[in-house]
């Protein structure tokens, strides 16, 4: 498996001091006002009674003596949740952020929005623990995908931090960030760059992973060539491995197809050199295969004149299921 850094502690809810509910009301505001852009996570349940109380009668914290021990917030945490999440819309429907917001939309709209929240409300607070679990990461991945908008993902996936690498080699787990990839925007998914590359040869690691390596595959399919480029930089210094190994030149295929001209080039180079051990692997011939497919027409030459050069690597290729295509190209 992958090496793991050390996670934080989990979070745990702040309880409100017994003189919480005495503070005044202005600088509660005041704090709303200075976390209205900030990433504030809560339970949606959570989210949506502070919303409807701030909304029937305006920010008061004295109410929140009343929830309970493992849900009392202290006052100006509940007060940027109210100014940065849902609020009542004067037609009763409770709205999430003005870019998620129900209003405009025909009741057709309005409808899917509410049942887009409420998939999302039952696994907000447990995603990690659900993305383990084989019928609970479907759900998860149910409510990634139904969600309204790009800030309702964001709070999901935020749930995945520090979980990565974990979720990445989970029979389970991978498919929902498989989900996150393919559904997010590129910005969004910077988390999942950062945790696989913020120590040296985790790439190669998820690369030869059998389920890790779908997770790198689709981060060069989804991301920006320069967002995944220390990715794309790491897999080219051990090309020659990863192009014998079963996952590992999976994702080999996927930088042939998707990848930059150097990237490329860089990868062409190396089967050239390295032509009679990966021509005599039955997996190294669907890279040769390939390479003579989508590398630059000069480059396909080098890589046909490497194969023919040793007859033995061309019989051998002739003789695979794999590798029968790629001598033909030769």
């Amino acid at each position: 498996g992958l090496n793991c850094a050390a996670r934080p502690p989990s979070w745990q809810p702040l309880r409100m001091s017994s003189t919480a509910s005495s503070m005044s009301c202005s600088p509660v505001k005041s704090a709303a006002a200075e976390s209205r852009n900030s990433k504030l996570v809560m339970p949606m349940p959570l989210m949506s009674l502070v919303a409807r109380l701030d909304a029937a009668e305006g920010l008061n914290d004295s109410w929140c003596a009343f929830l309970s021990q493992r849900l009392q917030w202290q006052p100006e945490l509940l007060a940027a949740a109210a100014a940065a999440v849902p609020t009542l819309a004067p037609d009763g429907l409770v709205t999430r952020t003005t870019t998620c917001s129900t209003r405009g939309k025909s009741s057709v709209g309005v409808a899917q929005c509410e049942m887009a929240w409420a998939v999302a409300s039952s696994v907000i607070g447990q995603v990690w623990e659900l993305s383990q679990d084989p019928q609970g990461c479907y759900r998860v991945q149910e409510a990634v995908e139904s969600a309204a908008c790009e800030e309702e993902r964001r709070a999901l996936a935020q749930e995945l931090h520090t979980h990565v690498l974990e979720a990445m080699v989970c029979p389970h787990g991978n498919h929902v960030l498989q989900k996150c990839i393919n559904t997010m925007q590129p910005e969004s998914l910077q988390f999942i760059i950062d945790e696989l590359t913020h120590q040296e040869g985790l790439v190669v690691q998820a690369a030869m992973h059998r389920y890790g390596c779908r997770i790198v595959h689709h981060l060069l399919r989804a991301c920006p060539l320069p967002q995944v480029s220390r990715i794309a930089e790491s897999l080219l210094e051990v090309a020659s491995s990863l192009a014998c190994h079963r996952h590992g030149a999976f994702v080999l295929r996927c930088m042939l197809e998707s990848g930059t001209e150097e990237q490329k080039y860089q990868l062409v180079r190396c089967i050239e050199r390295n032509a009679t051990s990966i021509g005599s692997s039955a997996v190294g011939a669907r890279i040769i295969g390939a390479a003579l497919t989508h590398a630059a027409p000069k480059d396909r030459v080098w890589i046909a004149r490497a194969v023919a050069h040793d007859p033995q690597i061309l019989l051998s290729l002739a003789k695979t299921k794999e590798g029968h295509r790629s001598a033909l190209l030769v």
